[in-house]
């Protein structure tokens, strides 16, 4: 007996996955930050777990290798952030200073309309100029630094509880998939797929932010630890990263600095940016990861919208998980994962 599909059934179909994603959507967003510290945790596990593994066959206890790695992260991440809290008023007398100095650049730059009739005084200029979300994002900053320090403590906890129950997770994941070869081939491939951009890109971020810090420190530019800082967690943010953390040093350079040291900060800039942004990063994303530069641009917007700065950093391991879940769902796991998996083994 044929059953024919309505047009209404498609229809109503339609609207109810329209409706389920929705509500899913809406639910990410409404528990945005919960779901971010665990999402981070799970990163920070898919990064740490292959260094760890590697020490456990080296014979070292798991324990200790994930207190060791957890322990050194966490103190470098609190050094950092130390030196940071304590630059963070200096760094905003200076954007203060850049305030005038902006605006009588602008001034003296828009003298000739000025001479062909058009009015503009300073205070219209600095209006126009708005620094005051800058200094709000610093004094913001200052504000919440316990609520940072709590969030960091949130996470390593839950990233040493899910290291050290790693074996455990993974052999009650393969038990209770132990009739579904398929399924597990697939998640493995995944994981593996996104443990390797994960952990590529890290080294990637680093070397950038190492670079930027080298570059800006050998031109004699304040602030060159905070700046190379600001390349390493940007470069996580494809295509457009690298870009932005070039504006505030490069502006900072011609400004205090001299023509002559802001054009060589603007150089190192464009090299580096030339290196990560049209090499590297389209090898790791469109060779390795088979994903287009359209659906990063268009992850990008859309876990902004749904997890805000933390989505924009993890847009591309979160799509591409997403893209593997659905492919999974589909029936072609195997299938689907195979490209992606051959282009990671490359």
């Amino acid at each position: 007996m044929n059953i024919t599909k309505q047009p209404g059934d498609v229809v109503l179909k339609g609207l109810l996955m329209l409706t389920c994603l929705v509500i899913v959507v809406i639910g990410i967003r409404l528990a945005a930050p919960i779901i971010v510290l665990l999402l981070l945790a799970l990163f920070l596990v898919i990064v740490l777990e292959p260094p760890i593994a590697m020490m456990s066959r080296l014979g070292v206890p798991r324990l200790a290798a994930v207190a060791l790695l957890s322990g050194g992260l966490l103190l470098t991440l609190l050094l950092t952030l130390t030196k940071i809290i304590n630059t963070l008023p200096e760094l905003q007398l200076m954007i203060t200073q850049m305030r005038g100095l902006l605006a009588n650049h602008l001034i003296a730059g828009l003298a000739p309309l000025t001479r062909a009739g058009l009015t503009l005084s300073p205070d219209q200029i600095m209006t126009v100029l708005n620094p005051g979300k800058i200094l709000g994002i610093v004094t913001r900053a200052v504000g919440r630094i316990s609520e940072i320090l709590s969030a960091i403590l949130v996470v390593f906890l839950l990233v040493i509880f899910l290291l050290c129950e790693m074996p455990a997770l993974v052999a009650a994941s393969r038990r209770r998939l132990r009739d579904s070869p398929t399924a597990i081939e697939a998640i493995r491939q995944g994981i593996a797929c996104v443990t390797q951009y994960l952990a590529l890109k890290t080294l990637i971020s680093l070397l950038c932010g190492l670079a930027v810090w080298a570059a800006l420190l050998l031109l004699k530019v304040k602030f060159a630890f905070i700046w190379g800082v600001l390349a390493f967690l940007l470069n996580f943010i494809p295509i457009i990263g690298s870009v932005l953390a070039a504006i505030p040093p490069v502006i900072q350079a011609f400004l205090f600095n001299g023509i002559g040291a802001g054009s060589l900060a603007l150089l190192a800039y464009l090299l580096i940016n030339l290196i990560v942004g049209c090499l590297l990063d389209p090898y790791l994303i469109g060779r390795k990861l088979n994903l287009p530069t359209s659906a990063v641009i268009v992850s990008l917007l859309v876990w902004e919208g749904m997890l805000g700065m933390t989505g924009v950093l993890l847009a591309v391991p979160l799509t591409l998980s997403v893209k593997l879940a659905l492919a999974q769902i589909n029936g072609g796991g195997q299938r689907n994962a195979a490209p992606i998996s051959e282009g990671a083994r490359r």
